[in-house]
C-alpha cells in the first residue's frame, strides 16, 4: 500500500507431489492439455461446435452440429456441456442460470516489462483508487488485474489502452517497471451465476456452462476441471454397462455445492476488494495483513484457494457411519518399497484397495471381485508383514489414517477415499449401492 510491504503470504507446499501453485497463461494450459489428450489418442475437433440440439431421450441425443460452416446431424448416448458462459447446449435446453451481474469494471493486461522484479511473489496492492494485482508468468511478463470502478448497467465494454495501464500502474503500484509491450488488453465483468441441476437426462453440463463466478482466488479452473474428472469415471461406468444411470445423479450430488461454496467465497473476496468505505479500507490494510501473518490462517487459506480441502463427505457416495475419511481426499504421505507419494500409486485408471496389515479378504486371484463385483477395474495392493501386521513402509500412511491393522482403504477413481474399514462387508454394500442395478 502506498509503495510500502504489508505482509508476504507464502503457499506453503502441502504435498509431495505437487507444488502449492503454479501461474500459467491459459494458452500454456490449453497446449499442456490439447498434448495430454493427443498421448491418450483423443483427437480434438476445432472448429465444430453444437448449434442445435434436435431432440432427445431416454437413450440419448440428437445434434446439429456446425464445422465451419458445413452442418451434419448426430446421434449420441450422452452429451455434455462444457461450452462455457453462454453455453449453447443450456439455452437450447431453455434453463435459468439465476445470479448477479455485478455491475463494475476490471482491467485485465498481459504486460512485458524490461525491468520487472522477482518473480516468486503475486503482488497484491491496496489503496484510495482501488486494488491491483500483478501475477507473475515468467520470463518478464506478468498478468495485472485492477478495479476499474462501477459502470451503468448498460455501460458499453471497453478495452484499456496502454495509457490506462501505465495510470494504473503509476498509481496503484509505485513500481517503477517498464512496459515493452502490451500482449493483451482486456476488460471484464463479474457474474455470480449457476444452474439448478447439472443433470437433465441423457445431458450434462460441467464447468461455466454450469457456474460462474468472480476470478477472486483463481479457483475457475481448477473448478470446472473437478466437474469433469468427478463425471467422467462415472460416465465411464455407465457407459459400458458396470453401473446404473442413478450413480450419474451423484455427480450433482457431490458437484453442485462445491461450486456453490465457491460462488459464495469468491463473492465475498470480491465484495472485499471492491470496497472502497474507510472502515474496510483500513482494515484492508492494518487488520487484513495481520491476521495474514498467522500460520493456521495462511495454511487454511492455501488449501481453500487451491480447492485441496473438498471433500464429498456425507454426500450421495460418502456416507458410511463411523467413517470420517469416506468422500476425503487421501493423507499425501510416502508409501512403498521404494517409497513414493501415495497419488503416484494412483495414476492408473479404476478403483484402487490398499490394504494395510492382512484383512478378513479371502487370499484369491481376484480379491477385489470379491468386494466390488465382476468387471470392475480394479486394483489391490497389499503392504502386510510377515507377521500379518502393517509392513514398515506403509505405517506412515495407516497413521496418517489413524488406522489399524487388517484395514483397507478404497480410493476411488478420482483419487478420493471409499470407504475406510476392516469390515469387508462395509466394501460390498458400497459397491452396490455405487453399481445399483448394472448390466455387470
Amino acid at each position: 500500500a502506498e509503495g510500502r510491504l504489508l505482509r508476504e503470504v507464502p503457499f506453503h507446499q502441502d504435498s509431495h507431489l505437487f507444488p502449492p501453485g503454479v501461474l500459467l497463461p491459459q494458452y500454456e494450459t490449453e497446449r499442456i492439455l490439447t498434448r495430454s489428450l493427443e498421448d491418450l489418442g483423443v483427437r480434438l475437433q476445432r472448429g465444430v461446435r453444437v448449434a442445435e440440439i434436435v431432440s432427445r431421450d431416454s437413450e440419448g441425443v440428437t445434434v446439429r452440429l456446425d464445422d465451419s460452416g458445413e452442418t451434419r446431424t448426430k446421434r449420441y448416448d450422452w452429451l455434455v456441456g462444457t461450452d462455457g458462459a453462454h453455453s449453447t447446449i443450456r439455452h437450447q435446453l431453455g434453463l435459468d442460470f439465476p445470479g448477479v451481474s455485478i455491475n463494475r469494471r476490471w482491467v485485465l493486461a498481459d504486460l512485458q516489462f524490461s525491468n520487472a522484479g522477482p518473480e516468486d511473489h503475486i503482488r497484491m496492492f491496496v489503496g484510495r483508487d482501488g486494488m491491483a494485482g500483478l501475477f507473475p508468468y515468467g520470463g518478464g511478463r506478468w498478468r495485472l488485474v485492477a478495479d476499474g470502478g462501477s459502470v451503468a448497467s448498460d455501460t458499453p465494454r471497453r478495452d484499456p489502452d496502454r495509457s490506462e495501464v501505465e495510470e494504473i500502474l503509476e498509481s496503484r503500484t509505485k513500481l517503477t517497471w517498464q512496459i515493452e509491450s502490451t500482449p493483451w488488453l482486456a476488460e471484464f465483468r463479474v457474474n455470480e451465476r449457476q444452474v439448478e441441476r447439472y443433470r437433465h437426462g441423457r445431458i450434462l453440463l460441467a464447468g461455466d456452462a454450469a457456474h460462474v463466478h468472480s476470478p477472486a482466488g483463481g479457483q475457475g479452473m481448477n473448478t470446472s476441471i473437478q466437474d469433469a474428472v468427478n463425471l467422467a469415471w462415472k460416465l465411464a461406468l455407465v457407459r459400458n454397462g458396470k453401473a446404473s444411470e442413478d450413480l450419474i445423479d451423484t455427480y450433482d450430488g457431490e458437484r453442485h455445492e462445491v461450486a456453490a461454496a465457491v460462488l459464495r467465497g469468491s463473492g465475498r473476496l470480491l465484495q472485499v476488494a471492491m470496497n472502497r468505505t474507510r472502515p474496510v479500507s483500513m482494515a484492508k490494510r492494518w487488520i487484513l495483513p495481520t491476521l495474514l501473518g498467522v500460520g493456521r490462517i495462511q495454511r487454511e487459506a492455501v488449501r481453500r484457494l487451491s480447492e485441496i480441502d473438498v471433500h464429498y463427505h456425507g454426500g450421495p457416495l460418502g456416507i458410511e457411519p463411523g467413517d470420517r475419511w469416506i468422500g476425503r481426499r487421501g493423507p499425501d504421505v510416502q508409501i512403498g518399497d521404494p517409497k513414493i507419494s501415495v497419488y503416484e500409486r494412483l495414476r492408473d485408471p479404476g478403483f484402487k484397495i490398499f490394504e494395510l496389515g492382512r484383512s478378513r479378504v479371502p487370499d484369491v486371484d481376484d480379491r477385489g471381485g470379491l468386494l466390488a463385483g465382476p468387471g470392475l477395474d480394479l486394483g489391490w495392493e497389499s503392504h502386510v508383514a510377515p507377521s500379518g501386521g502393517i509392513s514398515d513402509e506403509a505405517q506412515a500412511f495407516a497413521s496418517a489414517l489413524d488406522v489399524s491393522s487388517g484395514t483397507m482403504v478404497v480410493v476411488r477413481p478420482d483419487g478420493y477415499l471409499g470407504p475406510v474399514t476392516a469390515d469387508p462387508e462395509r466394501i460390498r454394500i458400497w459397491f452396490q449401492s455405487l453399481r445399483g442395478r448394472s448390466a455387470g
